[in-house]
């Protein structure tokens, strides 16, 4: 078990995935200083019920350990970060003594990555992320030549998810998916679903620009 200070958000961090964050709140400025000062990583959990700003927040039970990469500091004491994250861990207790929730975690571990089944699924799953990741360019009239995508599956799996557009729950669902096979089944299914739209929202784009419309 280890203690690790929390940052409650309405954003989810996924493991192998980057979040710019911008620390204004007292309580959060000290916590983050602490950090800085300790060379420490800090938790980001998704809020379940309360506030994100000012009152207390009861967080979903499993988040990501927030690595600090980068670190700007404002003249009036707030910072912008950008933090990649590393574990899972999940909660087992909360202290609430300090400014800022303290939670004793277990950091958790992937499964499922040598499962026979993993290297087709991921297969599958970087297929249509790339198309998916092309619709995406293009319906914002952008192009791009090649996507590099992770080859390790459970990599790919959070890469992906880190990515994909869907809500900040289902993300939560996908970082709580420890087998990596369920993870990159349940993403096929969310990509055929954003395929869909984007097709649709491309195929618009295309039927107003023959017809003369206008564009945005």
């Amino acid at each position: 078990m280890e203690r690790l200070p929390l940052f409650p958000l309405r954003v989810v961090l996924i493991p192998h995935n980057t979040l710019p964050l911008h620390v204004f709140e007292e309580r959060y400025r000290l916590m983050i200083g602490r950090c800085l000062d300790e060379k420490s990583p800090f938790g980001v959990v998704l809020i379940r019920s309360g506030a994100e700003v000012g009152g207390p927040a009861e967080p979903f039970d499993v988040g990501a350990v927030a690595r600090i990469s980068r670190v700007q500091r404002l003249p009036d004491g707030r910072m912008n970060l950008l933090v990649f994250g590393a574990r899972r861990f999940r909660i087992h207790a909360l202290d609430t003594s300090e400014p800022y929730l303290i939670g004793d975690v277990e950091l958790l571990d992937t499964i499922g990555a040598a499962a026979p089944e993993t290297p087709d699924a991921a297969r599958q799953v970087a297929e249509r992320f790339a198309e998916h990741f092309r619709l995406t360019m293009a319906v914002s009239d952008q192009w791009v030549r090649d996507l590099d995508l992770p080859s390790d599956a459970d990599i790919l799996a959070d890469f992906v998810a880190g990515h994909i557009d869907v809500d900040a729950e289902t993300k939560q669902e996908l970082l709580e998916t420890l087998s990596v096979p369920d993870r990159l089944r349940r993403e096929l299914d969310l990509l055929d679903g954003c395929i869909d739209a984007l097709a649709e929202r491309w195929e618009e784009r295309q039927r107003r620009k023959f017809a003369g419309g206008v564009l945005n």
